[in-house]
């Protein structure tokens, strides 16, 4: 038997976001109680606030693809058949995870084809906000260029923290985590990135498959929900 889980957060009025991101907002339009004929909502968010997915144009600009890209971005891209939880749980801040935490996990590594990295964050999202938000766990820029080397089944990365990259580091080495996996001149394929994502529903279970349907907006990101079929 399996069942399916999903990895996302839900969007509401006033949820978290990233320091000095702009707030969402979840507003009543049209509303039964007041004699409206139906209920009906607006919603203003950024699309990178909550679980959300990166398009290489967030980074790289110029003729980069964008969300909307089915040509360089194609649905299959958004299939998954041999997930990997990559387990590196930290204590402290600032944590980098390194290609020595990646190839622990021997020849799973080389079958996978989208790695679930568990810094086990996640448990203060609900509880500390603040806390979650700054200082997070990230992927190092030698990983993530590394893994584009290395891993050519890698299709993308998904993280428990609001960034795949300390954005500290980033500003001085020119994000180099982001762009190793959204740079189209690194490779033919580039990796889809998945931030601030749940990974509690899939915690100790086997994940056979795992998917992903974007929201296709002409733009650098959008935000979406992962889900996981699980071995029940």
């Amino acid at each position: 038997m399996s069942k399916y889980v999903e990895l996302g957060y839900p969007i509401y009025d006033g949820m978290g976001v990233y320091p000095g991101l702009p707030i969402p907002t979840v507003k009543i339009r049209e509303d039964l109680t007041k004699g409206d004929a139906w209920n009906g909502s607006v919603m203003d968010i950024y699309l990178h606030a909550g679980t959300h997915c990166d398009a290489p144009w967030h980074y790289m600009g110029g003729d980069a693809p964008k969300m909307s890209d089915t040509k360089a971005l194609p649905p299959e891209s958004f299939v998954y058949d041999h997930p990997l939880m990559v387990d590196c749980p930290f204590t402290g801040k600032n944590g980098l995870i390194t290609i020595d935490m990646i190839k622990k996990y021997g020849d799973e590594i080389y079958k996978a084809d989208f790695f679930i990295f568990n810094t086990h964050s996640y448990p203060k999202r609900d509880v500390d906000f603040k806390d979650y938000g700054s200082d997070f766990a990230a992927v190092s820029a030698e990983a993530s260029e590394w893994i584009r080397a290395e891993l050519p089944n890698i299709k993308a990365v998904a993280i428990d923290t609001l960034s795949i990259e300390n954005i500290g580091i980033g500003k001085q080495n020119g994000f180099r985590t982001h762009k190793g996996f959204l740079d189209p001149a690194k490779g033919k394929n580039t990796v889809r990135i998945y931030e601030d994502i749940n990974p509690a529903p899939i915690e100790g279970k086997k994940i056979l498959k795992a998917f992903c349907t974007p929201l296709r907006i002409v733009g650098d990101a959008c935000i979406c929900n992962i889900f996981c079929e699980i071995e029940d």
